[in-house]
């Protein structure tokens, strides 16, 4: 098998196309510990969002575009909705956001909660999901 072929031995397409979101700022009631419930904490959200951007490219417009504006809104304002213990519920949340909302073909994102734990700049989850059926498909 060449460079070109994945493990499993489909060829390769060219290099996804990616719309990415660094450092996000969100606040959310999320944690385990009850100081934690007491107040929303800032989240950090770091999101890349494979698409195709030929279309907008050719327009120039944002119709045709995957609109992170949008996309930073909805994730802010679901955080802010979300009562979760865990940012593992929350990341998982927001990769489905981003699949059934935006039609991204995939996901990368990660969530950070800043000084959660002392002696730390931060600590958090990183999570990939890709769709597996066509767009607005529910299967992941």
């Amino acid at each position: 098998m060449d460079a070109a072929e994945s493990a499993s031995g489909a060829a390769a397409g060219p290099a996804p196309d990616i719309v990415k979101i660094r450092n996000m700022r969100a606040w959310s009631l999320i944690g385990v510990h009850p100081h934690e419930r007491l107040a929303p904490q800032e989240i950090r959200i770091d999101v890349w969002l494979e698409t195709d951007h030929r279309a907008a490219a050719a327009s120039d417009d944002i119709a045709d575009a995957l609109d992170y504006s949008a996309v930073a809104k909805a994730f802010r304002d679901h955080a802010g909705r979300s009562t979760h213990q865990l940012i593992e519920t929350l990341g998982e949340e927001l990769a489905a956001i981003a699949l059934d909302q935006f039609d991204a073909r995939a996901v990368r994102l990660s969530v950070e909660k800043p000084g959660a734990v002392p002696g730390t700049d931060a600590v958090g989850i990183e999570i990939e999901r890709r769709r597996t059926s066509g767009p607005s498909g529910r299967a992941r």
